[in-house]
């Protein structure tokens, strides 16, 4: 699972920082985490290609967050996009979806479904699922997180050579969690040759918000938490007053959380420096990062 930072600016663009988007790129699959101006350039200037977006998930109707999306939909239909497209968001996603149609008279040339988040799970598949949590900003606002469902054990080759199963089909049936049957008769379960089921990838997308002590269970043990760092707590006060977080309040979340790594995003024009932001959350939560445009990270497995 890759993660690439197209926008990290927040509220503003600034000439190095886009408006909020995240990349996630799994099993050739490409999803979005907000869609603010400018993403479809960022899309190209990393050379990813339109035709692997699958969803795009929107965390609250602002216009920094989704500025980017009526561009992108009609490049897609321009380009002759065929695979479909799920688009989620707060309830008010299907009316701008719906007024786009109306008033630049936007046609899909693909399949397009708009559905609204709530809490709970999102989007779901074989493989994993989206979850969703409210947070509180000044309209309805939810973080998101990308959970990769159980894995199967780790395959035991030489046990499944002592037990005389021959290489081939028979191990992937095994690996897939189904029994099988040898030709001499015997029986073989995925206990006998798998090792334990080991734990998927979570990733938590938490923007724009209040300080939320509620969602350390929602990001506990993340293997990456992208959360805003828009002020130092310097400006606390205004993280406040504008329904905010700072960086050193998304630190508290990380290390409450137990989370693996933390990348601040979302970040105020106003800090030009990174280092502003990082030297402030690094003193409780070490292992923390200060995103910029096109940055990638890779979550590797635990194990």
């Amino acid at each position: 699972m890759k993660v690439i930072f197209l926008g990290t600016s927040g509220g503003l663009p600034t000439p190095n920082r886009n408006l909020p988007s995240v990349c996630v790129l799994r099993e050739g699959e490409m999803m979005l985490f907000d869609c603010g101006e400018g993403t479809q350039r960022q899309i190209m200037r990393k050379g990813l290609g339109f035709g692997r977006i699958t969803r795009i998930f929107i965390t609250h109707i602002h216009g920094d967050h989704l500025s980017g999306l009526m561009g992108l939909l009609m490049t897609l239909t321009l380009l002759d996009h065929e695979r479909p497209l799920a688009v989620y968001g707060p309830d008010s996603i299907e009316e701008f979806i719906a007024s786009l149609k109306k008033t630049i008279r936007l046609r899909c040339g693909f399949p397009i479904t708009v559905s609204p988040i709530a809490e709970g799970v999102v989007a779901e598949d074989d493989e994993y699922r989206v979850e969703a949590a409210p947070v509180r900003h000044s309209v309805p606002c939810f973080a998101l997180a990308l959970q990769e469902k159980t894995r199967p054990g780790r395959f035991n080759v030489a046990k499944a050579r002592e037990m005389g199963i021959p290489e081939g089909p028979l191990y992937g049936l095994l690996q897939r969690g189904e029994t099988i049957t040898l030709e001499d008769g015997r029986v073989v379960t995925p206990g006998e040759i798998l090792g334990p089921p080991r734990a998927g990838r979570r990733l938590v997308y938490v923007t724009d918000t209040l300080h939320e002590p509620r969602l350390v269970e929602f990001c506990r043990g993340a293997d990456l938490l992208i959360h805003e760092g828009m002020f130092t707590s310097e400006l606390a006060e205004e993280a406040r007053f504008r329904k905010h977080s700072t960086a050193q309040q998304a630190a508290t979340l990380a290390r409450e959380a137990n989370v693996r790594r933390l990348v601040l995003t979302h970040l105020s024009p106003r800090y030009w420096r990174r280092s502003d932001l990082r030297n402030e959350a690094v003193k409780i939560f070490p292992d923390t990062e200060v995103a910029k445009d096109l940055m990638e990270l890779e979550i590797p497995y635990r194990d």
